[in-house]
């Protein structure tokens, strides 16, 4: 069945999709395959909707329209903060949103992230869920749903080790036995705030700034995170003046304080942008 989203916000699939915030889509024609809820579905704009078709289950449109954060007028963001490269970024980017992605997926998704490229990533996370998801079909694109962290404790090193996660599965296995052994539900820190949910991350194994950072904006709402990866810190020496010697951790809070509450949007928008158009 069709589910349509009338569009009062733009929305970019290709952008928001395939921007580095999220590892698990694939399109085809003119159609987007992947997981919201961790349901399989396919997307694509047409008309000034948003239509989507569900797999097995079915995915409600509150999931779909908060998973791309619609209730979030950027035009306001960007008309109210003065900076020229910002400003820059946005035109060229238009319809481009911060996802609010499953919490527990993207913990694990960005711990296996560290110091690796997105082709590689998304591999790795494909074989993780192929291994232990529930198989979806829909048309010809088969997808595999993102396994529990009580399933992910079932595994051994060495098959982390044959995902191609090198030393990453240590931290991957011992980040599910602590969320298991502790029933810690993730989306509980929807309603905490930056800090606590910062420093209650960093206690986990292979999570450091960046990571938490990336957790905290990409799928716990905390639009004022802001992570500082390569590019960022590029970025933020080379077009805003910062020293490089700077900690990551100072540079970050930097960032918080100059572009404010919805820093973690305008990073992502700077982000892709230094990539795409400015490196």
């Amino acid at each position: 069945m069709m589910n349509k989203i009338i569009l009062k916000e733009k929305l970019d699939l290709e952008l928001s999709l395939f921007s580095g915030q999220a590892f698990r889509w694939k399109k085809k024609l003119n159609w987007y395959y992947g997981f919201i809820d961790n349901k399989f579905l396919k997307l694509r704009i047409k008309n000034n909707c948003l239509e989507y078709v569900c797999s097995d289950d079915w995915v409600a449109q509150d999931k779909v329209y908060d998973y791309f954060g619609l209730g979030i007028k950027y035009n306001e963001i960007f008309e109210n903060f003065d900076d020229e490269l910002s400003t820059v970024a946005y035109k060229k980017l238009q319809g481009m949103r911060v996802l609010n992605q499953d919490p527990w997926e993207c913990l694990i998704s960005f711990i296996i992230s560290a110091w690796s490229n997105v082709p590689k990533i998304s591999n790795t996370i494909h074989l993780l869920c192929q291994k232990l998801g529930y198989k979806y079909i829909l048309d010809d694109m088969v997808g595999y749903s993102f396994p529990s962290p009580i399933q992910i404790t079932g595994l051994t090193e060495s098959e982390m080790k044959s995902f191609g996660m090198g030393y990453r599965g240590q931290y991957v296995l011992k980040t599910s036995k602590i969320i298991e052994e502790n029933k810690i539900l993730l989306s509980d820190f929807y309603n905490e705030d930056y800090f606590d949910s910062l420093k209650f991350l960093l206690t986990f194994p292979g999570v450091g700034d960046k990571v938490a950072n990336c957790v905290l904006i990409y799928s716990l709402k905390k639009y004022n995170a802001f992570p500082v990866d390569l590019w960022v810190e590029r970025l933020l020496v080379e077009d805003y003046g910062l020293n490089k010697k700077m900690s990551l951790i100072n540079k970050r809070k930097w960032g918080q304080n100059y572009f404010g509450k919805y820093s973690g949007i305008i990073q992502h928008y700077l982000f892709h942008y230094k990539r795409k158009y400015n490196h």
